[in-house]
Formats: C-alpha cells, structure tokens, sequence
C-alpha cells in the first residue's frame, strides 16, 4: 500500500510536467503535418534475413492446422514481414489478405487507455477521482481511474454475473451494453473479490467502466470518440469499434471460430471498451507509430502507461495502464497485450529498446497460445 501511494504522488508530478510540455490533446491532433507522418506506405525491409525465419515459423503452424490469421513484423516502422496464412471464412473458403480486420479482444485494451489519458492530459478528468464522480449510484466507494487502469479495483468480472444466473439477463438474444452492466452492478451488488487497490485482478469489468466515463466525459459515444481521437490522428482508416448496432462499419471483418465452428455475434459483444475494437495488421502498426511519435498521447504519459503499477507483484510481468509489461533478460523492457475472446486471439507487442513491433491476429481457437518469448526471439 506504501508502495502504491508513493507511485501516485510520482504520478501526479509526471501530469503536472506532462501539461507543461504539451498542449490539450483536442488541439495537438489537429496538426496534420504530424498526423499525416503515420498515413504513409510502410517501407518494406526486403533483404532481411528475419522474414524467412519468422515466415517458415508461421507456414509450419498453418500447415499443422494451429495458426490462420495475418502477422506483421516491424522494425523502426519498417515492415520485415506481413503475411496471411488460411482463411477469413472457414466454409466459404475465403483467403485472408492484409485488408481484413479482426476482432482484437483484449488487445482492445491499450485504446481505451489512451482515451482515458488524453482526458487527463486534457485534465477533464484525474487518476484519483472516483466511479462515483461520474455514476453516484455506483455501489462500490474508493475504486478510482488508476485502480481500474491498472486492474486494482478488486471487481468482479461482467462477463460471469450478467451470464448467470438467467434472472440478471433472461434473453440472451438482446444485446448487452455499458450502461446496462453499470445498472446490474448498481442493482444486485456482485461480490468482490477484494477490496479496493488490495492487489492486482485483472478484470474486464474496469474497462467497460473506463470507456462509460470517456463517453460520460467527452459527450461522445466511446466508438465516436476513439475514431475521433484515436483511430483516424493514427491514419487507421480500416478500425472501428464494434457494439452489435454498427457492422456495417467493419471493415472485411472476418469470422471468429472454436476449431470449425464459427462462433456466434454473442449478446455480451453490445460492452465495449475491454473488448470491441476490429483492426488490421497494419493499423495496428499505425497505431504503434502514432505512440512513438506521441500523437496521441505525451511522451511523459506513454511513460507512465508503460510503467509497472503493481509494485508487489513477483516474477517479470506486470501491468501499467492499458499495457502489460515484461522485463526481458535479453531485450530489456516489453510492453505488450494478448487478447482472446469467441475463435480470435490477438497479440501486439513493443520490444521498446529496439523499436521493434509485433503483431499477430488469429481468427481460429486451436492449439496452444502462441509464445510471447518465441514471438521476440523471431524477430532478434
């Protein structure tokens, strides 16, 4: 505990400097000459011995039946290799190419947070202000946007107490949104599994709340204001933010499968915020560039979403603010997120010493997880 308020105080003269440094995210993102900068072709690294490498690693996987989606390997926002191993649609037989967008579950996350820091950078909000500051008839008192940016709310997770028992959420075939978890939290009180800043618990329910308070905040629905602010300072023209009203804004969006069996548009897909978000391999890359060049964000806040929020916690992963983070033995520090969720898994990682960028999108759930470690040491 300690620990935890000393970081807060650290925290807070890092946004005092950060808001010295650079103006209100609203204005910064209306600089087109720094916008465009991430709306270009990528260069394509053609001579690079890591592409055979990191390619035969993927044939092999698509060949055993254990990997089919897009993977793209970057370095210093050169491509090293992007590729598209089976199918967008398993029974049509439709071939994946770079043009389709996957549902990035939890990958979702890192956006999210970056809406919530640029309402800070833009102090709309603070990390010390409580649920309650903007939904008073929230029934759990001292959970604050840092506690839920870095999983330390103690909540439980939306995704088990809407499902079951039937009498919280009886038809199953109307969808489910932000708001309606919000009034079942306010109205059965689920348990917690500990009390407030107690320790880390990663739980999705902390961002289907952060995205509530961005809308709460910016006037905005969460997917106007993440392609307000997010997607299209990033050039990420095939992304959006999918909440069962809106699929005709995906973009060649591909089917998510459990071996052969294509999963349906689930009733939960209605939450956004932990989940949601449709993107390509290479707006992903954008968005890996829009965060070096700090045009979302400052450079003093991406620090702090990339720093280590739970200081208790042993062994080499933690978590900061959207991002999980691992001290590698070899290369340093690795800022990351994996997401999976109804056949799609989902994984974007930052090597941050080498500026190296990975990210792989699979839309079939068979096998194994794919290695973190084993995705670094391809691209090294």
């Amino acid at each position: 505990m300690k620990n935890i308020s000393f970081l807060i105080i650290i925290i807070s003269l890092c946004l005092f400097s950060c808001k010295n440094e650079q103006k209100s995210i609203y204005k910064e993102i209306k600089k087109t000459e720094i916008i465009d900068s991430v709306k270009i072709n990528f260069k394509v690294l053609e001579n690079d011995n890591r592409r055979k490498k990191i390619n035969a690693f993927f044939e092999k996987k698509s060949s055993r039946n254990q990997f089919n989606g897009n993977i793209l390997f970057a370095e210093n926002g050169k491509i090293i290799t992007q590729k598209s191993y089976g199918y967008s649609n398993l029974r049509k037989k439709e071939l994946l190419t770079k043009e389709h967008s996957f549902q990035l579950a939890s990958v979702s996350k890192p956006f999210t947070s970056i809406a919530v820091l640029q309402l800070i950078e833009n102090n709309k909000i603070n990390l010390k202000d409580t649920i309650q500051e903007f939904f008073p008839e929230f029934p759990y008192h001292g959970i604050t946007i840092h506690q839920l940016l870095s999983h330390r709310s103690g909540m439980s997770q939306y995704t088990h107490f809407c499902d079951a028992p039937d009498s919280i959420w009886p038809d199953k075939s109307i969808t489910i949104n932000n708001q309606d978890v919000i009034e079942i939290i306010s109205r059965i009180v689920p348990l917690i599994n500990y009390k407030p800043n107690h320790k880390y618990y990663y739980c999705n329910t902390n961002y289907l709340i952060l995205a509530s308070i961005v809308e709460q905040v910016s006037g905005l629905s969460f997917k106007q204001y993440v392609k307000k602010y997010i997607f299209d300072p990033s050039g990420m023209f095939s992304s959006a933010i999918y909440d069962r009203t809106n699929f005709e804004d995906l973009v060649l969006p591909v089917q998510g499968y459990e071996n052969k069996t294509p999963w349906e548009d689930v009733y939960l897909n209605g939450v956004v915020g932990d989940k949601g978000v449709y993107s390509t391999t290479e707006d992903l890359l954008k968005f890996d560039r829009a965060l070096e060049k700090n045009i979302l964000i400052s450079d003093s806040l991406k620090k702090l979403a990339f720093t280590k929020m739970n200081l208790e916690r042993k062994g080499n992963k933690n978590y900061g603010y959207g991002f999980r983070i691992k001290e590698h033995e070899k290369y340093g520090k690795i800022v990351y997120h994996t997401g999976w969720w109804k056949g799609f898994r989902s994984y974007f990682v930052k090597v941050l010493d080498k500026n190296q960028t990975i990210i792989v999108l699979n839309n079939v759930k068979r096998g194994r997880f794919l290695n973190i470690d084993k995705l670094i040491e391809l691209i090294n």
